[in-house]
């Protein structure tokens, strides 16, 4: 995928200061990131790759419209890309108090505490968030307030609640950010990013995962080898010849176009943007390249 760090750049041109919190946030943040090997060897990449594809996603969400954002619109949306996955990656202490918090029971060996933290990662994020947000030099508690719901708002979250995702909530007085369309641009990017370069594939002897499921995981995100923003559509280009494979890239085909239908209803009702992609279209194609 190629980068253009048009929020970025933006957010330069609008609010220097900003950018400077942002921007000092961005090594800290993929340290934390990296932690998530401790739980998910095997698992897709949720470091700094996959943070630069979510902004890049964004930026292509958002199109022209990035002149109706504010800096504090930016500055929220950027921060929410840094930190959405963090709580992949918290730590045993982190996640011992976390759970206790979520009324999560105590897990019964290492494999359901990992996927504990998988199911759960976005409420762990938004609590090491609330935990640690003045040493990641927010502005203020509002600031970082926003930046927990757009990550809490990326999986399993009702976005059209009024109280919990309000459409001006206030970071400074008399400065608002929309906490619907920002939430819903993270949770449709991060849905995007299911090609098969966010998978290091050299670093990987599929055959020696630790489970069928993990195999088949990977092998289904290996099938769908690029997805492509239209102005009108998503298209999603894959190739299987197994027919598991085949029916898995579907199934991930037929979540993400639930999930842009909702994140476009979202942002139609609750927001002043829009989300021009109305469908998602697979294409079930061999590659040039593979044919004999």
């Amino acid at each position: 995928m190629e980068l253009d760090y048009g929020m970025t750049r933006r957010l330069a041109e609008l609010s220097p200061e900003l950018h400077r919190r942002y921007r000092d946030c961005v090594v800290i943040s993929q340290g934390m990131l990296c932690r998530y090997e401790n739980y998910f060897p095997d698992f897709t990449d949720h470091t700094v790759l996959h943070t630069l594809d979510i902004q890049e996603l964004c930026g292509q969400l958002i199109g022209g419209q990035i002149e109706k954002l504010t800096a504090e619109d930016l500055y929220v949306l950027l921060m929410g890309t840094l930190f959405h996955d963090v709580g992949m990656g918290v730590s045993a202490a982190d996640f011992d108090q976390f759970r206790v918090a979520l009324g999560l029971p105590e897990p019964a060996d290492d494999t359901a505490r990992a996927w504990a933290v998988r199911d759960h990662h976005q409420e762990l994020s938004g609590l090491y968030l609330e935990k640690y947000w003045k040493m990641l030099d927010f502005p203020n508690a509002h600031y970082a307030r926003a930046v927990i719901q757009v990550c809490r708002g990326h999986r399993k979250t009702d976005l059209m609640d009024q109280e919990g995702y309000p459409a001006q909530f206030e970071v400074e007085p008399g400065k608002t950010v929309c906490l619907p369309y920002l939430a819903a641009l993270l949770c449709l990017a991060d849905e995007l990013d299911i090609a098969a370069d966010r998978n290091v594939s050299f670093l990987y002897d599929v055959d020696k995962m630790p489970s069928p499921r993990d195999r088949r995981e990977f092998r289904k995100h290996m099938a769908i080898r690029r997805v492509e923003l239209e102005p009108e559509r998503v298209v999603v280009y894959a190739w299987a010849e197994d027919p598991e494979i085949r029916a898995g890239v579907e199934d991930v085909t037929a979540k993400l176009r639930e999930k842009l239908l909702v994140c476009r209803a979202v942002t139609a009702a609750r927001s002043a943007f829009v989300i021009t992609q109305a469908d998602v279209v697979l294409r079930m194609e061999k590659p040039e390249e593979d044919e004999t």
